[in-house]
């Protein structure tokens, strides 16, 4: 209330905690808090990656399906050479 704020976090419970002579509690449910930033950090980190690694994949993907439709059309040129060439022949 004194902050007036409709939300409560982790200082406001360990600030509670010792006004109510929980002393005791504090110091593991501290390094308990900080033990689970860290995994939820790790977890984000690791989603990151995943992510990144993802939209590397589809990147080299798209690249590559951009040489295959290249070649194709080289291809169809190709052809269209020696159609007209043989067409010119005839």
């Amino acid at each position: 209330m004194k902050g007036k704020r409709k939300t409560l976090n982790a200082s406001d419970v360990l600030s509670a905690m010792e006004e109510m002579e929980f002393q005791r509690f504090v110091t593991p449910l501290k390094e308990a808090l900080e033990a689970y930033r860290r995994e939820q950090k790790g977890k984000k980190e690791a989603s990151e990656q995943k992510k990144k690694d993802k939209d590397k994949k589809t990147d080299s993907e798209e690249q590559d399906k951009s040489r295959e439709e290249d070649d194709e059309d080289e291809e169809r040129l190709d052809e269209e050479e020696q159609n007209e060439e043989e067409e010119v022949d005839n």
